[in-house]
C-alpha cells in the first residue's frame, strides 16, 4: 500500500508538471507586413524587440494558470496600449506557442527561438540595451520575413506615431 501511494504521488507530480502552461522562453515572429519581432518571457518580465524601431520594450509579467498578465512597470518609458492584458495559452508545443489576448481577442503565434537574451543589467541599463539591440539587428538581418500583404493592404495610408510631432496649441484666455 505504501508503494502504491508513492507511485500515485509520482504520477500526479508528472501529470501536473506536464500540464503547466508556463510560457517562459525566448520566441520570434514574422508579421504579415514582413517585420520581425523577438520576445523573451520570464516569471517577472517580458522583453520585446522589433526591426521597426530601436526600442527595447520591457514589461511586467505575472504567470497565471493558463497564460500571463502583461502590464507596465511604474517606471516604464514605453507604455502598453492595453495595460494588464491577459494572454491565454491556446496551444503549446516544443516549437511553437499560440496566445490569445483577452482584450483584443487577437491570436499571436510565436516560434521557439534557439537563442536567448542576456539577463537585464540594471546597473548598466544603457549598455545592456545597446548590446541587446545590436545582437537583435544581426539576427534580424539573417531572417527574411516576407511581406504577405495584398496590394490593397500595402496602399492603405498609415500614420507613423514614432515620428509624430506634437503641435503646440496656444491657450487664449476668455473674459
Amino acid at each position: 500500500m505504501k508503494y502504491l501511494k508513492i507511485i500515485f504521488a509520482l504520477f500526479l507530480l508528472i501529470y501536473l508538471t506536464s500540464c503547466q502552461n508556463k510560457i517562459i522562453g525566448t520566441y520570434y515572429k514574422c508579421h504579415k507586413d514582413g517585420s520581425y519581432y523577438e520576445y523573451k518571457i520570464t516569471d517577472q518580465y517580458t522583453i520585446m524587440l522589433s526591426n521597426k524601431s530601436d526600442i527595447v520594450w520591457i514589461h511586467k509579467v505575472k504567470q497565471i494558470d493558463n497564460g500571463i498578465i502583461v502590464s507596465d512597470f511604474d517606471s516604464s518609458a514605453n507604455r502598453l496600449m492595453i495595460n494588464n492584458d491577459t494572454l491565454i495559452v491556446l496551444s503549446k508545443t516544443k516549437d511553437k506557442i499560440i496566445l490569445k489576448s483577452s482584450y483584443t481577442w487577437d491570436k499571436m503565434e510565436l516560434n521557439k527561438a534557439d537563442f536567448d537574451f542576456d539577463e537585464i543589467d540594471s546597473t548598466n541599463l544603457d549598455s545592456w540595451k545597446n548590446k541587446t539591440i545590436s545582437e537583435f539587428k544581426k539576427r534580424a538581418e539573417l531572417i527574411n520575413c516576407p511581406d504577405l500583404r495584398t496590394k490593397k493592404e500595402k496602399n492603405t495610408p498609415t500614420i507613423d506615431l514614432d515620428d509624430f510631432e506634437e503641435e503646440e496649441i496656444p491657450i487664449t484666455e476668455v473674459k
